[in-house]
């Protein structure tokens, strides 16, 4: 019986020869591209605006879709339910600025609705319906 060598034992062990071309360069195609979703929860229906960033790692990515459910909240503050600094202030009888920020904050942080999850195609169908963004088509288009 042939002893086998240290390449082919190690090939053998982690059947590597099962795993085509196709699978790890596509696996590899989309690292540290991220579908990143991000709205606002209640009556304005939670996350609807989706768009594929780049990233680092994941923690990169919930930090891009967090501040961009910020933004969104903002866009909307002083209206539709969604109290302004100042609203805070006048309505609660507050006089500190620093307190109302702060008020403000815990308000926004209830209404704030963002995920982050790796790039598939499959979670891109998911998503797709809704407003989507992939400035990324170039690379997550190619078969």
């Amino acid at each position: 019986m042939r002893e086998l060598n240290f390449a082919e034992s190690i090939t053998t062990q982690l059947n590597f020869e099962q795993m085509t071309t196709e699978e790890t360069t596509t696996e590899k195609k989309f690292d540290g591209l991220w579908i990143i979703g991000y709205g606002l929860g209640g009556g304005f229906g939670g996350a609807r605006n989706f768009e594929v960033i780049q990233a680092d790692n994941l923690e990169q990515a919930e930090e891009w879709a967090y501040e961009s459910a910020c933004g969104q909240y903002e866009s909307y503050s002083g209206s539709n339910g969604l109290r302004s600094i100042n609203e805070i202030m006048d309505e609660d009888d507050i006089e500190d600025e620093d307190e109302a920020e702060e008020i403000y904050k815990e308000e926004r942080e209830s209404w704030l609705d963002y995920s982050a999850k790796p790039y598939s195609k499959e979670y891109e169908k998911k998503v797709s319906g809704h407003h989507y963004h992939n400035p990324y088509k170039d690379i997550t288009d190619k078969p």
